[in-house]
Formats: C-alpha cells, sequence, structure tokens
C-alpha cells in the first residue's frame, strides 16, 4: 500500500528484550482462511477499508472431464499404473483396487482415483489432455467470514463446473474496490481432429497465456489491458500477453502498469507460418490452434508498459516505457525485455529490464552480454543502479509515496547465489541501496511490500542448512523499519500461543492502519481430494491431520515493538511444517512468461 498513516510503534529490540511483559503482544492474528472449496489460501494485499484480496490453490472436486478420455480405455490404464507404481512416494495416497478401478472407468472416481487423475493430468504437457490451472481470486469483505471468489476469464463446462484451467494472479485491490492482476484464458476443447489414426483426438487450447485486467468486487467494471500488439488489427497476433501489476491514480485518472507484448519473435512465427517449418510439419497430426499452443509461449517480446484509463473505463493512451538495452545491433534477435512493477502517486515507476551488462557499451556486437536488473522508470529515463562487481541479477519491487522503494538483488554468498532486499530513494541524483542485516549472512532475504513510515515486509530463510532444491529451507515472515534500522521475525510479535499454531512464512502487505496481511502454515483436519473427511478403505482417521497454507491478518495491539521468545513454551520443536514458500513461487510459470534467457 502506498499512502500511509505514521506507525506509533517506537520501541527498539533491546528495549522489547528487557520488557517485563513477558506476554504483551505487537499483533494479534485472525485466519483468513475461510474458503472451504480449497486447500490452501494466501493472502495478497489488503485496502484500507478492510477488504483483502486473496488467493486460493487446490480446488476440492476438480471437474475431470472423463468423456474426453480415450475410448480405448488406454487413459484409465495410465492412471491406474501410475497408482500402483508410485503408491509408495506419496504418505496418503494408494493403490487402486479392482472395484475403484471399475468406478473410476465409470467416470466416477473415489477420492483417492480422483487424486492419482488429477496427478495425471498435471503431468501432461500435450494438447491432447485437459489442462490443470486451478489458481483462484477471493475477496474477503469486513465483518463476515466468507470470501467471495471472483472469476476473471474462466467460463464453465456443460455440467456448470468452471474449468479451473485458468491460472489467476492477483495483484492488489483499492480502497475504491477495483482488483487488478493477470490471468490465463481457460483450455477448452476443440472439435475432434481426425489424424488418420483409429479414433478422432480432441486438443484442448487457450486464447491467450496471459492478460491484464482490472475488475471491480461489485462487478461494476470489467476492463481487459488489450496488449499494444492487438492493437493492430492488421497481423494476427495470437492473443498477445499483457499483465497489470499495480494501479495509480493520477490527475483523475486510473493509471495501470505492467508488462504487455511489443513484438514478436520471428523465429517463432516462421515456426508458426512458413511453409515446411514446425507447424506446417505438423498440420497432419493437429489442428493449427494447438501448434500456436506449443509455440506461444515463446512468441512475444514484451517490454514495461503504462496505460491510462479515464473514469468511464475508456482506454486514454497506452505507453510502451521500454528497455535499458539501447543500440542494439541489427542482427541480435534475442527477446529482451522489461517489466513495471509499482507506481506511486508522483508516477514513478519500479521494477526490472536487460542492461548491457557493460554499462558504457554503446556499440554492442550481436551476442553482447547482458543482465536483468532492477530499473526506475522516471521522466523519460529508464535508470539501472545495480553493481555488477557484486550482484547479477535484480529488481525492484514496490515503492512508496516518498520515492523509497525495496527490492532484492541477487550475489553468491559462501558459493551459493542468495537474494538479499535492499531499499532505496527513487528521488535521489545517484541512487544507492542500502542491504539491512536480516536473519544472517546466508539466509536469502525477499521484499513484498512497503509503506509511508519506511516499514518493509517480507520473507526470508530461517534455517542455515545446505540447502537443495528438493530440501529448501523453511522462511518466515519479516518486518524492518529503516527508520530504527531494526530487522524483525514476524512471529515472534505474536503470543506463545499464537506461535504454536501459527508459522509466518511470509508477511505481504501492511496497510494505512500497520496492519500486516500475510501467509502461515497451520494444523488442520486433513480432507481428500472431495473436500471430505481422510479415509483409508473407505474408513475416516479420526484426528488426521495436514499442514495447509492460510492467509492471515495481523492487527497492531499499540504495544510497540514487543518480541516474543516462545522457545521454551514450544519445547524448541524442531518439526518442519514446509519450507514456507510464498504466493510468487506458486505462479513461477507464469512468471516464465516474463523472463527471457539470458545470453
Amino acid at each position: 500500500m502506498k499512502t500511509l498513516i505514521k506507525s506509533v510503534l517506537a520501541l527498539s529490540i533491546s528495549g522489547a528484550l528487557l520488557a517485563p511483559a513477558a506476554q504483551a503482544v505487537t499483533y494479534t492474528i485472525e485466519d483468513l482462511g475461510i474458503v472451504d472449496s480449497v486447500e490452501n489460501t494466501y493472502g495478497i494485499e489488503q485496502n484500507n477499508v478492510g477488504q483483502v484480496l486473496l488467493s486460493g490453490q487446490t480446488t476440492y472436486n476438480f471437474p475431470v472431464q472423463f468423456q474426453h478420455f480415450a475410448e480405448d480405455g488406454d487413459d484409465y490404464d495410465e492412471i491406474v499404473r501410475l497408482a500402483n507404481n508410485t503408491h509408495d512416494n506419496y504418505y496418503d495416497l494408494f493403490k487402486i483396487d479392482d472395484a475403484a478401478e471399475e468406478a473410476l472407468r465409470a467416470g466416477n472416481p473415489d477420492a483417492n482415483a480422483l487424486s492419482w487423475t488429477i496427478l495425471w493430468l498435471r503431468g501432461k504437457g500435450s494438447t491432447l489432455y485437459q489442462k490443470y490451472g486451478d489458481a483462484q481470486i477471493y475477496v474477503y469483505e469486513p465483518n463476515t467470514t466468507t470470501a467471495t471468489e471472483l472469476p476473471v476469464f474462466d467460463v464453465a463446462f456443460e455440467d456448470g463446473n468452471l474449468t479451473r484451467s485458468t491460472v489467476d494472479v492477483p495483484k492488489g485491490i483499492t480502497d475504491e474496490g477495483l482488483v487488478y492482476g493477470y490471468s490465463s484464458a481457460p483450455f477448452l476443447s476443440l472439435p475432434p481432429f481426425d489424424d488418420g489414426g483409429s479414433e478422432l483426438d480432441i486438443h484442448w487450447v487457450s486464447d491467450f497465456t496471459s492478460r491484464g485486467w482490472i475488475r471491480s468486487v461489485d462487478g461494476s467494471v470489467e476492463f481487459e489491458l488489450i496488449p499494444f500488439t492487438e492493437l493492430d488489427e492488421t497481423t494476427n497476433h495470437y492473443g498477445g500477453l499483457s499483465a497489470v501489476n499495480d494501479l495509480a491514480s493520477i490527475n483523475g485518472n486510473t493509471v495501470a502498469i505492467g508488462t504487455s507484448s511489443v513484438d514478436l519473435n520471428p523465429n517463432a512465427l516462421e515456426d508458426l507460418e512458413e511453409e515446411g517449418d514446425y507447424c506446417d510439419d505438423r498440420l497432419d497430426d493437429m489442428p493449427f490452434e494447438a501448434c500456436v499452443q506449443i509455440i506461444r509461449q515463446n512468441l512475444y517480446y514484451s517490454n514495461a508498459f503504462k496505460w491510462e484509463v479515464d473514469e468511464t473505463g475508456t482506454l486514454v493512451t497506452a505507453t510502451d516505457l521500454g528497455r535499458g538495452v539501447v543500440n542494439i545491433h541489427p542482427d541480435d534477435k534475442r527477446p529482451f525485455t522489461s517489466d513495471a512493477l509499482s507506481i506511486n502517486d508522483a508516477g514513478i515507476i519500479v521494477g526490472y529490464s536487460h542492461f548491457w551488462w557493460d554499462e558504457d557499451e554503446t556499440t554492442p556486437s550481436r551476442g553482447e552480454s547482458v543482465g536483468s536488473f532492477a530499473a526506475i522508470f522516471k521522466d523519460g529515463e529508464i535508470i539501472d543502479f545495480t553493481d555488477r562487481d557484486d550482484y547479477f541479477e535484480s529488481k525492484a519491487i514496490e515503492i512508496n509515496n516518498d520515492g523509497i522503494f525495496t527490492g532484492y538483488m541477487y550475489k553468491y554468498v559462501n558459493g551459493k547465489a542468495r537474494t538479499k532486499f535492499y531499499y532505496a530513494n527513487a528521488n535521489d541524483a545517484e541512487i544507492t541501496p542500502v542491504f539491512p542485516v536480516d536473519f544472517f549472512k546466508g539466509s536469502s532475504s525477499y521484499p513484498h511490500g512497503i509503506n509511508i513510515n519506511g516499514m518493509i515486509v517480507g520473507e526470508g530463510e530461517v534455517e542455515d542448512f545446505v540447502d537443495s532444491p528438493s530440501t529448501p529451507r523453511r522462511r518466515h515472515g519479516f518486518l524492518y523499519s529503516i527508520n530504527d534500522d531494526a530487522f524483525y521475525n514476524v512471529n515472534q510479535f505474536l503470543s506463545c500461543e499464537d506461535q504454536e499454531k501459527y508459522t509466518i512464512v511470509e508477511a505481504r502487505d501492511i496497510n494505512d492502519e500497520n496492519v500486516i496481511l500475510g501467509t502461515a502454515w497451520i494444523k488442520a483436519p486433513k480432507l481428500d481430494s472431495k473436500g471430505e473427511p481422510f479415509s483409508i478403505d473407505g474408513e475416516v482417521i479420526p484426528d488426521a491431520e495436514q499442514d495447509v497454507l492460510v492467509a492471515v491478518k495481523l492487527t497492531p495491539t499499540g504495544e510497540g515493538f514487543v518480541i516474543n521468545d516462545c522457545s521454551e513454551e514450544l519445547d524448541e520443536k524442531t518439526e518442519r511444517r514446509g519450507a514456507g514458500f510464498g504466493f510468487l513461487s506458486l505462479f513461477a510459470g507464469m512468471a516464465l512468461l516474463f523472463r527471457r534467457r539470458r545470453s
């Protein structure tokens, strides 16, 4: 959030540690995991009237379209084989016995067989299979116990169920109830296609991979941010690409910033349209739309973009903010890109862009070394400030109305690439990032938000073992105060009772009242893939639990920064409730659309 009141939190860490009231707390916690149709919820952003934007994942009763399975039964054979060969890898999944297999083949699986079917579908990259997107948006209204789903582009099957094939990425909510973000189109089945085989094939395709949007909670406003390429009606751009990352109100208009496709990759376009190339050679095996689906991920060049919309919802301007690489060699066809992530009320935008690794390069070669670095888009300039000697990649994440912004930079710590969060002032003539001390030297830290008081919230690693992709370190939410140069584990702001119940893995947003929105691990009754109490062979397992992620809201008590060290009360428990992963990692597939391979 941008416009925030001055904090009343003033105590130093040392003072808090000496405070006699050991159970005084800085924050009370409220569980917002109130969506009963999904397993996990994540806090995204809140406005100043109490509305909270949530993301939900892992839908119960995923709507598998069994009528499109292969008539020869091969699909069912694969599912049963998957279950019987790999069930030992899952503590809560089992073999599919004969009776369960019969029900599965009839399109009426039990919860165990439905789980295997979903795993099987998620592993299928071909257009011949129904797609699993399964990331939704919910808005929690204050003084209620429910959250309302806000579908964007998803549509219903004939049975009335939404396809759940879209990935909806919410980015924020304004005080006026405008929600914004980006989403994919639903995957729908094409008419049966004859490839000369024994059966007609069904292919699943979508109209676009990512499109920015603005929606009002009450449904009165619906606005799509059409990709810049799509504004040219003389050329087929195959859906284009756009995303909305932030909104601001400037001069009475709504200004949206994000990214948009600005051109087509000539190599990918050749694969689509040239005789004898990729798609032309495959049109006997698949419809052209399916080939577009395969090529689309590498089809676009995208830039940071700004759209201005008036009070009637009419697009006033669409502005390409450009990229940091300049004087590109005419034979260099690499997909350079940029993205705008946050804007303040003064119109200063931060994000990232490709820049030449050599900051003084004026006549780059065809294969000139390039990097993706944090960028400030200001007064028609794209400002690069990353020190290449120490950092090899960076982003600027969010900016407040004083021009103070936060982000992260990659560096090597003890031979391992880690992200370190920073803050800087976009108004300075020379941008100098400051890197606070976080959980420990080798901890990766990542910021999510900053307020006008200079309080930054985010997440960071709290374990110091040598990690790996299969065994990541746990993360906890943090709060850093620029004014006090003080770094806090948000969990220690809670009472010992709350610390036992919740493990906050990310602090994502902080509003005008210094309320923090985040995501936490909790223990919850274990449910199966149909949302029913977990059972084995039809017998419900009493007291079965599972770790789930829930959105949480932390409200300040006015006690100041009070730290509660509850290690003794919690018996210094070492149980791993999960590594703690943020909302961003859930949509890494979407994020890859806006990253381009560095050459």
